[in-house]
């Protein structure tokens, strides 16, 4: 199995990141870029999930209140 080395290096806005000695700057931006976009999607799909919930919770219990009235 290969040893490799590593280093943490600080990139503003984001934190720390650690990466294999020699990786270029671009392709720290492309990986940040890409967890960026599955962050932001997951709380997107995370919200709409729960406004659909909710939304389906109040219009059952609207339902079984006028029913049982």
């Amino acid at each position: 199995m290969q040893n490799e080395e590593y280093q943490t290096i600080e990139v503003p806005g984001v934190g720390e990141l650690r990466a294999r000695v020699g990786t270029s700057t671009l392709e720290l931006a492309g990986a940040v870029k890409v967890w960026h976009d599955k962050a932001r999607s997951a709380r997107v799909d995370g919200f709409i999930s729960g406004a659909a919930f909710g939304i389906m919770f109040s219009v059952c219990s609207f339902g079984m209140y006028y029913l049982l009235r």
